[in-house]
């Protein structure tokens, strides 16, 4: 063959067929192509807390190729509640990895749920916020939790982590904190009547703290 009069410019596959090597066409490298592409999924676990979840979980998500890129993880009356957000590749089928959790803490009695994320996702309008942390002691009732957090909704204020049943010296007294984003628009002492009427109703004695504030003041 006479390489100076090799056409150059020719494509991928007439290269690949003057080789003799027609199989490996473009079509075989997507295909190589989709076979490395990954994806979004997150994986909800709820059972009974012992000493071991997370290492057990990660470690088995690991051995299938998965890369935890986010978790968050809580006690729920001595449940253990996680959540993981993982690549894993698209070739991993969902229900094969469900499978697989299942059948290795089937003994633990823990329960998983896993769906696809979507990478692209609408976000948020751009509103500009301020942290608060929001706490309420008193006696538990039925409404607590809805009737506080329906003012929240009436103010567009986003709740970041909410955490309830906060232990004190005194049993009878239910302590819930809210950790909230308040937008800087909405009129703050409106807000903060709201919340403080809100509380007087429900028998509850309310804080409302920027979150700096907060934490310098609850710092162990």
């Amino acid at each position: 063959m006479d390489l100076c009069a090799w056409p150059w410019r020719t494509s991928y596959t007439e290269v690949c067929a003057l080789f003799g090597h027609a199989d490996q066409s473009e079509e075989t490298m997507q295909q190589s192509q989709r076979n490395h592409e990954t994806r979004k999924l997150v994986i909800a676990v709820f059972g009974r807390d012992r000493p071991g979840i997370v290492a057990r979980v990660s470690g088995l998500l690991a051995r299938m190729g998965c890369n935890i890129e986010d978790a968050s993880q809580t006690l729920l009356h001595g449940r253990f509640a996680g959540m993981f957000v993982v690549r894993s590749m698209k070739t991993l089928a969902q229900d094969h990895l469900q499978q697989r959790l299942e059948k290795n803490f089937q003994e633990q009695e823990l329960i998983f749920w896993t769906s696809p994320v979507e990478d692209e996702t609408m976000p948020m309008a751009s509103v500009a916020t301020a942290p608060f942390v929001i706490t309420t002691t008193g006696p538990d009732q039925v409404g607590l939790v809805a009737g506080i957090t329906e003012i929240l909704a009436q103010f567009e204020v986003n709740i970041t982590d909410l955490r309830a049943n906060v232990k004190t010296e005194d049993a009878s007294q239910w302590v819930m904190i809210y950790e909230v984003d308040v937008p800087e628009r909405i009129d703050r002492k409106q807000f903060r009547q709201a919340l403080y009427t809100r509380a007087e109703t429900l028998g509850q004695q309310l804080s409302l703290q920027h979150r700096d504030i907060f934490e310098a003041v609850h710092r162990v």
